[in-house]
């Protein structure tokens, strides 16, 4: 009687499947989006760090203080400043002249959702991970990327304390429509992807001025 009846609700379920396309969540933890909107929450905090005062210092980032998901590339980010702006990177803080810490009070991804429709619905007769599909005849998802960062820098020996930078925030975001089964369109303020890499690097010699002082 039961298999009779999921019979017929998958055949019922037949002409609202066919013809319906889907976006693929993710193989990996998260999107390519997710992961874009933080990481540019992360360079937006970080932006307009000028560090040219560590000139031909060696530094060392401590990263131990720094607990977020998406640490290593804030790490990353922060001993490219470094480099860009002439300092001396080491990897032990007993052989550094500036350490510094950073730390995160938030880099993450808020989301929230609103459709108009029928939902997604586990099928737990036919098996652990099959659903009905999504159907939206209305649905918005908007998406958005937090970073606050914080850093400050003190002389390795005296641990004396040489700069500070207080708070920085950055934020992204991204919204996606669907209407009539059709979408997502997403509007976002990411930077736009190259269609292809040129290959192109800065030289030492070519890098930007100092940004203004605030």
């Amino acid at each position: 009687m039961h298999v009779r009846a999921a019979m017929f609700f998958l055949a019922g379920l037949i002409p609202a499947v066919a013809g319906c396309g889907s976006l693929s969540k993710s193989l990996p933890a998260r999107t390519a989006r997710e992961q874009r909107l933080i990481s540019t929450a992360a360079d937006r905090a970080l932006a307009r760090t000028n560090l040219k005062f560590l000139d031909d210092k060696k530094v060392f980032v401590d990263r131990s203080y720094l607990e977020a998901y998406d640490a290593p590339y804030v790490v990353g980010k922060l001993r490219n400043i470094v480099a860009f702006y002439g300092g001396r990177l080491v990897e032990t803080e007993q052989n550094s002249e500036v350490t510094i810490e950073v730390r995160s009070g938030g880099l993450s991804l808020n989301e929230s959702s609103f459709l108009f429709g029928i939902p997604a619905m586990p099928l737990f007769f036919l098996g652990t991970g099959l659903e009905t599909p999504e159907l939206a005849l209305f649905k918005i998802l908007k998406q958005r990327g937090v970073a606050k960062l914080s850093f400050f820098g003190y002389e390795t020996r005296s641990r004396k304390l040489l700069f500070s930078t207080g708070v920085r925030f950055g934020s992204s975001k991204a919204t996606s429509y669907w209407v009539l089964f059709l979408g997502p369109l997403t509007f976002d303020n990411l930077p736009k992807l190259p269609l292809e890499h040129s290959g192109y690097v800065f030289s030492l010699e070519e890098r930007p001025p100092p940004p203004p002082k605030e």
